[in-house]
């Protein structure tokens, strides 16, 4: 009898296209336990190549595991299982040579005496396998394989340290540091500032900072919400050396979402930009509005958009 095995997979592209990478584990079935974990980032592609790459990643692993599994794939991603299952046309050339690739996955384990079926999850029940492909968004690569223990619930409420999402983050060439600026805002203004947070990244960074300002918390509390993070809360970006706090965001790497003052943005987009402080009041910062920044090198830095809600 073949075993059972369940892949989750996922990919996630912030800017779309933009910084992408996927995620991808294997479970047994039968027990639930974790057999292997895969993340990896993809320079810039788009949401549905880092699904597709997501799928092979997790095909690739079950196979390994066993070459004749029933596999059971989990996917947030309508188009992929669509296309997938046969049920859709796939018309974009990417599409379709990743969807060869898979589908010469899936042969395999056919071959082998197993088989491979596709089933659309909603995203909040394929949360480890975006948290994977948030890892690879953030510049990881992840290959980890477990030993099939049995995986326990855990007993009462679980509580996650949302200070160690914002540990340092390997740099790797060709991909720059993100850092996007939040201006604190208040009721339906910290409201759309977090809905214009998950539009511009798609997935979910690793690390929320916020300064303590009630206006800067709101803020992140409705960002923390949509995005499924928690935030850190970092006295520094209240501080008026800004340079100091903005250089150990860049020191961390990856992609980093600063909830603060106004003032503080413009503070930030000053520094960068090497422009003296008289002249940073005209610098337009609207309540709630963001600004993005990378960081590719010391001395090369861009500012990607200001004051955009």
């Amino acid at each position: 009898m073949s075993r059972r095995l369940t892949v989750e997979a996922d990919g996630g592209s912030r800017g779309n296209p933009g910084v992408a990478g996927y995620g991808a584990l294997v479970r047994d079935t039968e027990t639930g336990a974790l057999l292997a974990e895969r993340a990896e980032p993809l320079g810039k592609a788009s949401n549905n190549v880092a699904e597709y790459r997501g799928l092979i990643a997790g095909l690739e692993a079950a196979h390994a595991i066993d070459p004749s599994a029933d596999v059971l794939v989990r996917m947030d991603s309508k188009l992929v299982v669509e296309q997938m299952s046969g049920r859709w046309k796939i018309k974009h050339e990417d599409m379709r040579r990743l969807a060869l690739e898979a589908r010469e996955l899936a042969n395999a384990l056919r071959d082998g005496g197993g088989s491979v079926r596709y089933q659309w999850i909603p995203r909040a029940e394929n949360k480890d396998a975006d948290a994977l492909s948030n890892d690879g968004m953030d510049g990881l690569t992840v290959r980890r394989d477990h030993d099939g223990g049995a995986v326990e619930e855990p007993a009462g409420d679980v509580v996650t340290d949302d200070a160690a999402a914002c540990a340092p983050v390997p740099r790797r060439p060709g991909t720059p540091v993100r850092v996007v600026l939040v201006a604190g805002a208040s009721g339906s203004a910290a409201t759309s500032a977090a809905a214009a947070v998950q539009r511009l990244l798609g997935g979910a960074p690793r690390c929320l900072l916020t300064d303590p300002s009630d206006d800067a918390v709101e803020t992140a509390a409705e960002v923390g919400d949509v995005l499924g993070v928690g935030s850190v809360v970092d006295a520094a970006w209240a501080g008026s050396d800004v340079a100091e706090a903005w250089g150990k965001v860049v020191a961390r790497g990856g992609t980093t979402v600063v909830v603060c003052a106004p003032d503080t943005v413009r503070a930030v987009l000053g520094h960068v930009l090497g422009m003296p402080s008289d002249r940073l009041g005209r610098i337009a910062v609207a309540a709630g509005s963001l600004a993005g920044i990378e960081v590719w090198s010391d001395d090369d830095v861009s500012v990607a958009f200001t004051n955009r809600t």
